[in-house]
């Protein structure tokens, strides 16, 4: 999944058969668990001291939904109740425990170039399917995928093709992704501003607000640069994907190499005017969580980004005490709204019986019902359509409800960085935008170096 609430801290305990050890790590490491109990058994026969029939499958994952993570209850959830099905009751999990997406995306990357990847390899966000793929160290999972026509059912075609790497399928998608803008209905309306019903039907009028919001004296809009500038990401490819048929084909296009064109350029201006008029001092070089706590401290108005935030909006640990209450929901200006597939997660084992459980796992973790469950604890837009949403959501959760009632009012979809450009590409994005926002370099060279970066890959 995309950065979703970005880096966090250690600490999580699973109960029965879920033990998690953590230890401390940088950037590129984590902690390995050490539960004894997450070791395959090594009984044997009193004669001829075979196997017993009783061995587990033991199945390595790196996990960074842990700790405060948005998603960290949700898969404690499903660790456990599928090792109490039938296909998950003779599998045991060893975890290597990393508490940011940014570090977790190292470690894979790493791998991928020099090492062993674990039997379950959860998607971080970045899409590096065709990175794992031509790397020949993730499952080709086409053939589980024709063996079972009611679970491939469950995938629209746009979903599969996204993690396809010449005609096979190595990503199993587990939700959607949207994101739009979240505002603070007291700044708007102390700075006398009426939110739109939907969405601002242009930029100017959106830019025309953010100058009220700054006369009132309240910052307009978070940003970012570390960290893959995730917000800021947001920003420029609605800016992109809004700006006539030709912006929206270039951000609806895999792999992008010509960063230099009109809208691409122009997006970068406006980027780099967002980052020296409208939003935080520390947004240059900033992360994603201090800049996510500046909102939820109502010192930032608006807010990019998608439904899995709307559960820390009711935390106590990260909002204040009704804070729910305080945040509307809004379209990009233009009524735009990010739409796309999402990488999915892949399997690493080699060993059969390893690549079947490990499969077994991502069918239990797709199934319609728990689609379901992680929108009703995480916020994932299921990727399933025409899934029975309970009509209790509405009363339980309004922002949530929301967003599945806007989804259908956009008139204009797109990518974003994340999932359609190369890996390195936005990792050149992420550092080179303090030099864009501190106007070191002109938006012209900001996308020659996007540009540069991108074609490396074509050499």
């Amino acid at each position: 999944m995309k950065k979703k609430t970005g880096n966090r801290v250690l600490g999580l305990a699973l109960s029965g058969l879920m033990v998690f050890g953590l230890t401390a790590c940088g950037n590129t490491g984590g902690g390995e668990s050490s539960a004894p109990q997450q070791t395959k058994a090594d009984e044997t026969t009193a004669q001829g001291g075979e196997t017993s029939s009783d061995e587990k499958i033991v199945l390595d994952v790196i996990n960074y939904h842990v700790g405060t993570d948005y998603a960290a209850e949700y898969y404690a959830y499903l660790f456990e109740a599928f090792q109490q099905t039938e296909e998950g009751k003779n599998v045991e999990f060893h975890f290597e425990e990393i508490p940011t997406t940014d570090a977790f995306n190292q470690k894979i990357k790493l791998l991928i170039s020099s090492g062993d990847l674990p039997d379950i390899v959860f998607n971080g966000g970045n899409n590096i399917t065709e990175l794992a793929a031509k790397s020949g160290k993730v499952a080709d999972l086409t053939p589980y995928f024709d063996a079972d026509p009611e679970w491939k059912a469950l995938f629209d075609e746009t979903s599969l093709e996204f993690n396809t790497v010449d005609g096979k399928i190595y990503g199993v998608p587990v939700s959607k992704e949207i994101s739009y803008i979240y505002y603070n209905k007291d700044l708007f309306a102390q700075a006398g501003i009426e939110a739109p019903e939907t969405a601002y039907a242009d930029w100017d009028s959106f830019f025309e607000a953010c100058d009220k919001l700054k006369a009132a004296g309240i910052t307009p809009v978070g940003m970012d640069t570390a960290d893959s500038g995730w917000l800021t990401n947001l920003w420029m490819s609605a800016l992109i994907g809004t700006n006539g048929e030709a912006g929206n084909q270039w951000m609806n296009s895999m792999y992008p190499t010509d960063f230099n064109t009109p809208e691409v350029v122009e997006a970068a201006q406006t980027v780099q005017r967002m980052f020296q008029e409208y939003t935080t001092a520390d947004a240059v070089g900033g992360k994603y969580d201090p800049m996510a706590t500046h909102f939820f401290n109502g010192e930032v108005a608006m807010f990019p980004n998608g439904p899995w935030m709307i559960p820390d909006f009711s935390e106590t640990e990260k909002a204040p005490e009704g804070f729910y209450d305080k945040v509307g929901i809004m379209l990009m200006p233009g009524n735009g709204m990010e739409m796309v597939p999402t990488p999915g997660d892949m399997v690493g084992a080699s060993e059969e019986e390893k690549i079947k459980a490990a499969v077994d796992f991502l069918k239990f973790e797709t199934k319609p019902e728990n689609q379901i469950k992680a929108l009703e604890m995480t916020g994932l837009q299921p990727v399933s359509n025409d899934l029975e949403i309970p009509s209790a959501l509405t009363e339980s959760d309004p922002l949530m409800a929301k967003v599945l009632e806007i989804q259908n009012q956009a008139k204009v979809t797109y990518g974003q960085n994340q999932a359609y450009w190369y890996q390195n590409t936005i990792d050149t994005f992420s550092t080179e935008l303090p030099e864009l926002a501190y106007g070191n370099i002109t938006p012209e060279e900001f996308c020659d170096k996007l540009s540069e970066s991108a074609k490396k890959n074509q050499e």
